[in-house]
């Protein structure tokens, strides 16, 4: 099985880049293959907003990286999303990955409800991780973090399995975070056991999500 890491920090030694690679340790030793993706090492460019990949699934966009990046979305079996936070939210680069992941979105009109439902054209369901990091804000910045990033999920046929935030690294970096680094590394472990054992989705868990971040009325 392989896992998918997508960074949103210009460092790969910083502390969101740190915690994903504990995360993922967990999962190598466990037998998952691993690969990280770090955003800034692509050309990604901003989203038209055209919504064109709507009807076609494809992005208009060309001659930047988004394909590379699709493809491993395509490949992987599970993800994980990361991000650290600039100016209390998500970074620029998390956001713009996140609206280049557009073309994977199923859009259509719920006859019975008349509401707009919004799919994946990922044929698989597979599970998802969130890891976020805050420099100088406590755990409520992360909201805004968990939102978007369950918004991507639900695009990529992803669902939210586990999220770790990590507040307040300014002080105390993550790699001198003992338990935030045991539970990284126990994670990645949990998640290849999840995946082997075929429990599937806690229908319950992504309902919250979907009440608290998704349920809107379109007429």
């Amino acid at each position: 099985m392989k896992i998918a890491a997508f960074v949103s920090s210009s460092s790969h030694h910083g502390n969101t880049a740190t915690a994903v690679q504990k995360f993922l340790e967990g999962a190598r030793a466990a037998g998952a293959e691993t690969e990280i993706y770090y955003l800034h090492d692509y050309d990604m460019k901003p989203c038209r907003g055209c919504r064109a990949c709507e009807k076609t699934g494809t992005c208009v966009i060309k001659g930047d990286d988004i394909p590379l990046l699709h493809e491993a979305i395509r490949s992987a079996d599970a993800y994980v999303l990361a991000t650290p936070t600039f100016y209390g939210d998500i970074t620029g680069a998390f956001k713009v990955f996140v609206d280049r992941c557009y073309p994977f979105v199923d859009i259509w009109k719920d006859e019975e409800t008349q509401q707009m439902r919004f799919g994946s054209r990922n044929k698989e369901r597979r599970p998802g991780v969130l890891i976020a990091v805050s420099g100088s804000h406590g755990d409520m910045v992360f909201d805004s973090h968990m939102k978007v990033g369950y918004f991507c999920l639900n695009d990529l046929n992803s669902y939210p399995w586990r999220e770790f935030c990590i507040p307040f690294t300014t002080w105390k970096p993550v790699a001198e975070m003992e338990d935030v680094v045991e539970k990284l590394y126990q994670g990645g472990q949990d998640l290849v056991r999840h995946m082997e054992s075929g429990e599937g989705e806690d229908l319950a868990r992504t309902g919250a999500y979907f009440a608290r971040y998704r349920e809107l009325k379109y007429n």
